[in-house]
């Protein structure tokens, strides 16, 4: 049986924050994207822009995981990731809880409910923000259905939370 070879695509570790300084035009979390258009600059692919609420995209089909964006992103927060891999915390805030919840709508805040509820131990606490393995992860999706701040996402779109209004 001929085994499926692995491919990398770019993720980007934020949603972006609601809040934002209005006099500076700019979000109020420290760590997450500046949409300074580093990583789209030196795509040369062109799969990667900044898009809404100024976090930078990521377009799998584009994407070939050569890495150039993750060493220009200035924050930090572009990973190369297994690209069958689809469940990633959106967050990469490393203040405390309730000093990341101030900073952000879309912060992760250490809770570790996502954490004690994976089946397969695959997601640890990390600078105080959910860090999930991609090797032990099972993509079963329970770490998306009980984080309460709606951090941890599916990039593929195939499992969506559904929020309450």
């Amino acid at each position: 049986m001929k085994r499926k070879e692995r491919r990398f695509v770019a993720r980007v570790y934020c949603r972006g924050c609601v809040q934002v300084n209005t006099e500076e035009n700019q979000s109020v979390c420290k760590s997450g994207c500046i949409a300074c258009n580093a990583c789209a600059d030196v795509c040369k692919f062109q799969a990667i822009s900044v898009g809404d609420r100024n976090v930078a995209v990521v377009d799998d089909e584009k994407c070939v995981g050569c890495g150039l964006c993750v060493k220009a992103c200035p924050q930090g927060i572009i990973h190369k990731n297994i690209s069958d891999h689809g469940f990633i915390p959106k967050c990469s805030n490393e203040e405390a809880g309730v000093v990341a919840r101030k900073e952000c709508d879309n912060s992760c805040i250490a809770c570790g409910i996502c954490k004690k509820n994976c089946p397969m131990g695959a997601i640890t606490i990390e600078h105080n923000h959910a860090v999930i393995d991609g090797e032990l992860c099972s993509d079963c999706g329970f770490c998306l259905v009980v984080c309460p701040r709606n951090v941890i996402v599916d990039v593929r779109g195939l499992v969506v939370k559904k929020t309450k209004k």
